[in-house]
């Protein structure tokens, strides 16, 4: 039986089909169809649960399978609650479909088959996971194991397997390792787990959530650190969901920790002569409300910081959230030009953003354009400017 929560069930019904998410929507901007649309998609759940919002079995095998298509069809940019004039909680509602999709074995093959890979691997690149920290020795990183430490740095799968990126560890290990911090990596990181949680497998999801606490609360940290937007969602938000309690540490993006040491004095960053421009990343400004702290740190390091059109919360999606690069690669890869000719556009020498996903994204599209313009992760320009890497 398909039933939804009851919350969850009166923010569909309370929609009044009114558009402001329609104009908003990256997916609806390319494909064009209502049913692509957020109004769209909470309009087919009307149907689709009826007033007793559940729906039976052989109706959900009907119906659902079209329905999973729309519904992953998204980037979870969650850009439709931004202008949601009735206040739906519209993200909470695609994610608790998505979980109810999966449970019944409804969402795209490739999901079931990355939920496969990271339950076996333990990463979502199908590795070795004993090969996570491969990426020290191919940075020639100065880096710590230690059995006890104040700081964890978790690193997560994208920079730690992704080639394109691993030299933003290598740039914010030499940060921490400038500013003395008692910090170290953990020996056995799991992927956050939070791809599970955007398939819809929650209770897998669970399971790495509680192997990363259990690690990071052996060392005795006080803090953990990341890069990744997902992995802070992970630990910051998703985790006291998963395991029923809040860890004892506290989470911070490296952007947080980084503005800390700026603010405080601790940390003071030559000017760099250079236009710079900054895309949010969509879980970590939208959605986390880490919009300010990028921002004072690259205005702390140039007199020519540009805003993109459509930024801070209003910020779109690069096209690589919400598994979109994985169910749907040329919509995502639509999104990712449409989102890269609105940065190049400022005239900016350089293309600054704090996710690895995004600046994975932006570098491919920038090859496929050949245009040369460069783009890095915050880290990296402040490592460079610091002479650390």
């Amino acid at each position: 039986m398909f039933i939804l929560p009851k919350l969850h069930l009166e923010n569909v019904f309370a929609c009044a089909q009114c558009g402001y998410c329609v104009k908003k929507c990256p997916t609806y901007y390319f494909l064009g169809w209502e049913s692509a649309s957020p109004r769209g998609k909470i309009f087919a759940l009307k149907e689709f649960l009826g007033n007793g919002g559940k729906l039976d079995e052989q109706k959900l095998r009907k119906l659902g399978k079209p329905l999973s298509t729309r519904i992953f069809n998204c980037t979870l940019c969650g850009l439709c609650k931004e202008v949601c004039h009735t206040e739906i909680d519209v993200l909470e509602i695609w994610l608790k479909i998505r979980e109810i999709l999966y449970e019944h074995r409804l969402v795209p093959q490739g999901v079931i088959k990355l939920s496969e890979i990271i339950q076996q691997s333990k990463n979502i690149y199908m590795m070795d996971n004993v090969s996570r920290t491969d990426w020290v020795t191919y940075t020639s990183a100065d880096v710590n194991f230690k059995d006890s430490a104040e700081v964890v740095y978790f690193v997560g799968c994208i920079t730690s397997f992704s080639g394109r990126v691993q030299s933003i560890a290598q740039a914010f290990s030499s940060i921490l390792n400038s500013m003395n911090e008692d910090w170290t990596l953990l020996k056995d990181e799991w992927c956050c787990g939070h791809p599970l949680v955007l398939s819809g497998g929650i209770k897998e999801a669970r399971t790495f959530a509680l192997h990363n606490v259990e690690m990071i609360e052996s060392i005795g940290a006080k803090k953990v650190v990341t890069g990744c937007p997902g992995c802070y969602i992970a630990l910051k938000h998703e985790y006291p969901k998963l395991l029923g309690k809040k860890p004892g540490f506290e989470v911070l993006h490296s952007t947080q920790l980084l503005n800390s040491y700026i603010t405080s004095g601790k940390l003071a960053v030559p000017k760099a002569d250079v236009k710079l421009t900054y895309h949010d990343p969509c879980e970590l400004g939208r959605i986390s409300g880490i919009i300010q702290e990028p921002r004072m740190v690259l205005q702390s390091i140039t007199d020519t910081f540009i805003e993109p059109k459509y930024f801070g919360r209003e910020s779109i999606c690069c096209g690589s959230g919400g598994l979109l690069k994985l169910v749907n690669p040329y919509l995502a890869d639509n999104l990712a030009q449409r989102r890269y000719e609105i940065l190049t556009s400022t005239n900016a020498d350089i293309i600054v953003s704090a996710c690895p996903a995004c600046v994975q994204t932006f570098t491919q599209t920038a090859t496929t354009m050949q245009d040369g313009k460069r783009v890095i992760d915050i880290s990296q320009l402040i490592a460079e400017q610091l002479s650390l890497i």
